[in-house]
This record gives C-alpha cells, structure tokens and sequence, in this order.
C-alpha cells in the first residue's frame, strides 16, 4: 500500500512538473501594432495596400519563446492603398464579397533561434494551399514581434491580374507581415 501511493504521488509530481514547464498559452496580435501589406507592380506605376485590422492569434510557451501554432486572418476589404477606386477594384477582382477573408493556419512551425519556418494552409480566394513562410521573432517591449514575407501568384488562387490600359499587373502579390503579441 505504501509503495501504492508513494507512485501514486511520483506520477502526480511528474505530471505537476512537465505541465509547469511547458503550458501552451493563446497569445493575440495587437491590431495597433500589428499590419499586414501587399505589393503589386504593373508596367506604369506599384503600389501597396496595408491592413490594420489582423486577426492572429499564437499558441505558445508563456513566454513566447517557443510557438508551436500560429493562424491569421485579414479582410481583403480591410487593405487601404491610399486610393480608393484601387481598393474598391480590388474587391472586385478578388470576389471578396464572396471571399472575404485571406487566412492562414499553420500545420508546423520549425524554430532555430529566432528564425521560424512556419508551413500551413493559405486560403485566398477559396483556395487553400500548403506555404512554407519564413519568419523572425524579436522582442521588443515585453512583446514578440513575429516578421517577414513571402509572395503569392494570383493564378494559383484562380485569380486573373487585373489591367489597366489594356496592360495587366504582374501575376505575383508580395506580402510582408508584422505582427505584435
């Protein structure tokens, strides 16, 4: 009976003990602090659009140190280039009444130091495909700061470029991302 509840109480201190050292907390951006931006040329002018209103949210040690998911959202009606019939032609092209969100959820994210490889499903324009994005996690302030960029073709998520002039823009949209937990 002894030797009963003395394992008894190992396999609790043990199981105490590996949840102390590794609890998963949710971590959400700060949409103030946190953007994501979306570069396209055509052969008379580029141009940017950038959205304030992210959604994201991270599944981490209570530190942040180690991210172990991580999935975002974005309204593509969100995205403000400054001038508003381009935006508005962008709802257009993309369908976002239709689709109105470009998400991403990750399926793994692979970390060395500060650098993370983080591979998952983007969905745009109701197609999902796997990405592999890379990333740079800093702290700044008591916060993570996760950053980079990667780029998307449009003809991969059914989208046609749009023109102007008759001249269409290039089929490639870069994304760059900054994200605050």
């Amino acid at each position: 009976m002894k030797s009963l509840l003395s394992l008894l109480i190992l396999i609790l201190l043990s199981s105490w003990v590996s949840a102390q050292e590794s609890p998963q907390v949710k971590f959400y951006a700060e949409k103030s602090q946190s953007s994501i931006t979306y570069a396209m040329k055509h052969p008379l002018h580029s141009w940017e659009g950038t959205s304030k209103d992210v959604n994201s949210v991270i599944l981490a040690d209570k530190n942040r140190k180690t991210i172990t998911q991580a999935a975002v959202s974005v309204k593509i009606s969100s995205f403000d280039s400054q001038n508003a019939n381009r935006d508005s032609h962008t709802i257009e092209v993309t369908d976002a009444i239709k689709y109105p969100n470009i998400s991403f959820a990750s399926s793994s994210i692979k970390q060395e130091g500060d650098n993370l490889q983080i591979t998952g499903k983007l969905t745009f324009h109701g197609v999902s495909k796997e990405i592999t994005i890379n990333a740079e996690k800093k702290f700044v302030n008591n916060k993570a700061e996760i950053t980079g960029n990667f780029s998307v073709n449009m003809k991969d998520y059914n989208i046609d470029p749009p023109s102007l002039m008759a001249m269409e823009t290039d089929e490639e949209i870069k994304l760059t991302f900054d994200l605050v937990y």
